[in-house]
């Protein structure tokens, strides 16, 4: 099972809408084969691990419960072809969410005969598919709130001239997670400030994968020609301009008009949105408003803070307002990553939790 997560972790951020799962054919304790979901459409981890191999009486690992047949499917159902290919058990890490499957999926195999068991690496492979599992649970994104903060909590002292805080070790750290989510989202006050890219670029490289760049910009205050539109990006906004949604267009980039609340763009409304767009992860890399906002609302799954050793004083930009309008929680689940000097503090948050 763990050739079968690394499989899974190896193709996360390539396989949406689908899951990412990694699947293993093992004949008297030696691996046959080895199979990961493809980009949708193509063949799922299952049906790769199987493909062109005598499988009658091997053992098949596979990380999520094989699929079952439903309307609009694209591709095969897995636990046919698991049948079909005379396997004699079949080793389920955790249970598929989606309603089509649900256990059907494990039903269906023993119905035909062959033995299933169920739990072996859940743990792994839940924490490394809570994005998927959300998204089936609830239709809206997974969302990780990312920012860095220095010891005294400001996120810049542009009067100082200081807008990044951390080395060049944490932003490679931080576009490795660009690299695998369906989404990045900033305000626009982040855009005005730093004019970023919102690409995804680990070790300097452009990915195959780029995730949608959503931009919050309720009253049309970002220049159209910033960096960040074009095809990709989604422009969220409320009330701003026609004339200036239309120069934004003119980039390729797309416009949603969305409610207002309080706060600008309705996160709410937002979110249900990108849900219906497939979208099941989603980074916010946000300033100071949109990441109050976040958590005002209730809708950060998890939190990234990069952490600099220094100290900003006076000049220095708070990471939130004074009086934020959320009730004080700590992180579940804390892990530490040392990127020397900065650290990486990552948890868990929100109401949310895989069943």
């Amino acid at each position: 099972m763990q050739r079968a997560i690394a499989a899974a972790h190896n193709v996360r951020g390539h396989t949406s809408p689908n899951p990412w799962v990694g699947a293993v054919v093992v004949r008297d304790g030696s691996l046959v084969s080895v199979g990961a979901t493809s980009a949708y459409g193509g063949a799922h981890a299952e049906a790769a691990a199987l493909a062109n191999i005598d499988a009658a009486g091997t053992t098949l690992f596979t990380t999520l419960e094989p699929c079952m047949p439903f309307e609009g499917k694209r591709t095969p159902p897995c636990v046919e072809a698991i049948v079909a290919s005379r396997v004699s058990r079949v080793v389920v890490g955790i249970e598929d969410p989606h309603a089509p499957v649900r256990g059907a999926g494990v039903s269906y195999l023993r119905a035909h005969g062959i033995e299933v068991e169920v739990g072996d690496g859940a743990e792994a492979i839940t924490s490394l598919m809570r994005p998927y599992l959300k998204f089936r649970s609830t239709g809206t994104p997974y969302c990780i709130a990312k920012f860095a903060v220095s010891l005294d909590g400001k996120v810049g002292a542009p009067a100082q001239g200081i807008r990044w805080l951390t080395s060049a070790l944490a932003l490679n750290r931080a576009h490795q997670d660009r690299a695998w989510v369906d989404a990045i989202m900033v305000g626009s006050g982040t855009v005005i400030a730093d004019d970023p890219a919102l690409t995804a670029r680990p070790d300097g490289v452009e990915t195959g994968h780029q995730p949608l760049r959503v931009v919050l910009d309720g009253r049309g205050r970002i220049d159209p020609g910033a960096k960040v539109f074009g095809r990709g990006a989604l422009l969220c906004t409320t009330s701003s301009p026609i004339a200036w949604r239309n120069s934004v267009t003119a980039t390729g980039a797309a416009v949603l008009e969305l409610e207002s609340d309080d706060s600008g763009v309705n996160l709410d409304q937002l979110f249900r949105v990108l849900g219906q767009r497939s979208v099941m992860s989603l980074l916010v890399e946000g300033g100071p408003s949109l990441l109050a906002s976040l958590f005002e609302a209730e809708l950060a799954d998890e939190v990234h803070a990069y952490v600099a050793p220094r100290i900003l004083g006076p000049d220095g930009i708070p990471l939130l307002p004074d009086s934020p309008r959320f009730d004080a929680e700590p992180l579940r689940e804390v892990e530490l990553e040392v990127l020397h000097p900065d650290v990486l503090i990552r948890g868990y948050t929100g109401n949310w939790s895989p069943a």
